[in-house]
């Protein structure tokens, strides 16, 4: 797992699109612009800096943290860094250390990280903040492949991005519910090297990342070099993963929302969550909350990876299971989308 330590303001220029290198500018410029006036430096003083951990570089979830943060340095007086890090695994590592103090993660990976599962050496105890997408992650094969079912990924080589990483841990539940995990040559490396390595026919199958529903520009890429299909799972498979890991959710992606679809498909999927240490504050979180969400309008603008950002939304996918900060639960109470089936964690004042 990578131990970076640098953090970095700047974004990717590989996978990003010029629109959302110009939005992101203008959410970086905003934030500097603290910096030209005395009045906000010696309100920015007053708080101490919030460093939060996203993902890989050009990655959706890089991008959905660099905005969120942005966002939250240009609307509040809370100063924000961010950290490049290889997903919600390690961010979930990083809160455990108090290394970071926010962190991009997802639905699967916090049944493993509170439990101290592998790639956990002991339980992380973090909070729930606030949810921003759903990501649709089915299994892609060259179309010529043999490969018709999960039962023919016995013995194939299949590399889901990253060791340890979100999409890497609900693949080894989905295909040790199939049956097959054991068998697996399993491969890993960044989403650059598992795309290419796809393309190259160097592995078998690989994950599928989409957006609620929208496929990424890299996924729309790969398409054009090299003809896929999805593979479809038996919902019997995906109600046994979820009894190993419950953070994985059923999903329906139509033909409407990505061509590679015929008419509707059953497609596993995660939820993206962002977590926080025990350690931050009740206000700090309630100001982070309507800092993004009573401007989700101009977060929305950023591009299609943050469309899904709304105050009901990010209540919605909020897991039942584990503590929501008081701060955010207070901000929600109070837009009204608050579900009483979630639990508040213990009051943290400063």
């Amino acid at each position: 797992m990578s131990q970076r330590t640098m953090f970095q303001r700047t974004t990717s220029q590989g996978n990003l699109t010029n629109l959302q290198r110009r939005q992101l500018l203008k959410l970086s410029l905003a934030g500097a612009g603290v910096m030209m006036f005395p009045g906000l430096v010696r309100a920015a003083s007053n708080q101490r800096e919030m460093k939060w951990g996203s993902a890989s570089l050009g990655s959706t979830g890089y991008i959905i943290i660099e905005a969120l943060a942005q966002t939250v340095q240009r609307h509040s007086d809370i100063p924000t860094s961010t950290l490049s890090t290889s997903g919600g695994a390690e961010n979930m590592a990083l809160i455990q250390r108090g290394e970071i103090d926010f962190g991009q993660t997802t639905s699967t990976d916090w049944p493993v990280a509170t439990q101290g599962k592998k790639p956990f050496r002991e339980p992380v105890d973090a909070r729930q903040i606030c949810a921003y997408t759903v990501w649709n992650i089915p299994l892609i094969v060259r179309a010529d492949s043999d490969i018709q079912s999960y039962a023919d990924l016995a013995g194939k080589r299949i590399m889901p991005s990253s060791a340890g990483g979100a999409t890497a841990i609900m693949y080894q539940a989905l295909l040790q519910a199939a049956g097959v995990a054991d068998s697996i040559d399993w491969t890993y490396g960044s989403w650059n090297d598992t795309f290419n390595a796809f393309k190259s026919g160097a592995v078998d199958a690989i994950p599928a990342v989409l957006t609620n529903g929208r496929a990424s520009p890299s996924l729309e890429e790969i398409g054009t070099s090299t003809p896929f299909r999805v593979l479809p799972i038996e919902q019997a498979t995906l109600d046994e993963a979820k009894t190993i890991n419950g953070g994985l959710l059923d999903s329906t992606v139509s033909h409407d929302q990505w061509a590679k679809i015929d008419g509707e498909m059953l497609i596993p999927a995660i939820s993206g969550v962002l977590a926080a240490s025990p350690s931050v504050t009740d206000d700090e979180a309630y100001t982070v909350c309507k800092a993004i969400f009573d401007n989700s309008e101009e977060v929305r603008k950023v591009g299609s990876q943050l469309r899904d950002v709304s105050a009901d939304f990010a209540a919605q996918y909020l897991m039942s299971n584990y503590p929501i900060n008081a701060g955010a639960a207070r901000y929600f109470k109070e837009r009204g989308v608050w579900r009483d089936d979630l639990t508040i964690a213990d009051p943290v004042t400063a």
